[in-house]
């Protein structure tokens, strides 16, 4: 009887882990069977993705999400993100994709994971009205406003530890439009956001601020992200994402956007190419 209960309890766990298994289908499969791919974006972060003044959804990470579901051969289904749900939207299934401005760092990787190469080069800088600030050092015991869910609310402070003992006081704001404001309206004496980020709202809203010594901090490169442990989705949109920086799309969609010509030009070079030894999945970044 004991033996025969074992036997049962063995065979019990094998069909459960058979079960599971099973159910654990890839979104390769799943979003080609639903001819529909679900991609995170925002709305609030010019020129990455935002709300024009004719009400269209646009941007630059909306442009490669158009273009990663073409390639998909499905439709795609927008869906809205913030700072917060657009880790949180991969975890619990929500979306498939999450392509909103998001850095690549090590907290993030243990929730999510991201295609292959990163897409976008880019670094913080603290902005401030022109001439108040000479230099980091001076902002150092003063208020400084970031995103909410943003990795400057740690990264500032570490920044401005290197000239300063004085810790500055962070505030947080839903996005850079209302952070930007706040700085216009006296209540945070600097703002940190990522470069491209700072440029289009600061070029949008006011031309009397600048970049605080002119300097960017905190370089770090923004991912397409996916869900955890789905290796299949993974590898098919980094080979999409590949083939597009191959085939010359990518490089199209940025001089669409970031080029001398663009609607946002950039002086610095942002963007992944391809080197020498591509086979050896080798990509050159700005330093």
């Amino acid at each position: 009887m004991k033996r025969s209960g074992v036997s049962v309890v063995v065979v019990t766990l094998l069909l459960a882990c058979f079960i599971s298994y099973a159910a654990a289908e890839s979104l390769v499969d799943e979003v080609k069977k639903r001819g529909v791919v679900r991609v995170g974006h925002g709305n609030t972060t010019p020129p990455m993705n935002y709300i024009d003044e004719k009400g269209r959804w646009i941007g630059f990470d909306v442009e490669l999400g158009e273009e990663i579901a073409k390639r998909l051969g499905v439709k795609i289904e927008r869906v809205l993100v913030d700072n917060k749900t657009r880790v949180a939207f991969l975890a619990n299934r929500s979306i498939d994709i999450s392509l909103s401005n998001i850095s690549v760092t090590n907290s993030r990787q243990e929730q999510m994971d991201y295609a292959e190469p990163p897409y976008f080069w880019t670094g913080k800088i603290f902005y401030a009205k022109k001439g108040k600030f000479k230099s980091l050092k001076d902002l150092g015991g003063k208020k400084i406003g970031v995103d909410q869910g943003s990795n400057a609310f740690i990264a500032a402070p570490q920044e401005l530890a290197k000239y300063t003992n004085k810790k500055p006081e962070m505030l947080s704001f839903q996005n850079s439009a209302e952070g930007f404001l706040a700085l216009k309206q006296g209540k945070i004496d600097a703002y940190s956001q990522d470069a491209p980020i700072m440029a289009a709202v600061a070029g949008s809203l006011g031309a009397e601020y600048e970049a605080v010594g002119g300097m960017i901090y905190s370089p770090g490169l923004y991912g397409i992200g996916v869900p955890e442990n789905d290796s299949d989705w993974r590898d098919k949109i980094s080979f999409i994402f590949q083939d597009m920086l191959k085939d010359g799309t990518y490089e199209k969609l940025y001089q669409k956007w970031f080029g001398p010509k663009g609607t946002f030009p950039m002086s610095v070079n942002s963007r992944p190419r391809l080197s020498n030894t591509y086979g050896d999945m080798l990509y050159v970044w700005p330093d």
